[in-house]
């Protein structure tokens, strides 16, 4: 029983951070690029649950982390420059 219990309490805790890891690669002062490998800004903030914070058009912007990964070494964000000038 307290194997399973172990098993059960390491596949939550995976589940609880797998989008924090998924994004781990974004840290404060990276460049973000957009879908078309444009330069968009700098990270200004990592949140705990893998999301950034931009400033973008004199506004912070939200990039979500399911929408960043990082392309031949570059963080980038599968949205357009204008999905994101959408975004609060």
């Amino acid at each position: 029983m307290r194997k399973l219990s172990s098993l059960i309490l390491a596949a939550t805790a995976l589940t609880l951070t797998a989008p924090a890891a998924f994004a781990a690669d974004a840290e404060r002062n990276d460049r973000l690029y957009d879908a078309s490998g444009a330069s968009v800004a700098k990270v200004n903030r990592v949140n705990d649950n893998g999301d950034i914070l931009i400033i973008y058009k004199g506004k912070v912007r939200m990039i979500a982390a399911s929408t960043l990964s990082n392309t031949d070494g570059k963080l980038t964000t599968s949205m357009t420059k204008t999905e994101i000038r959408r975004q609060d």
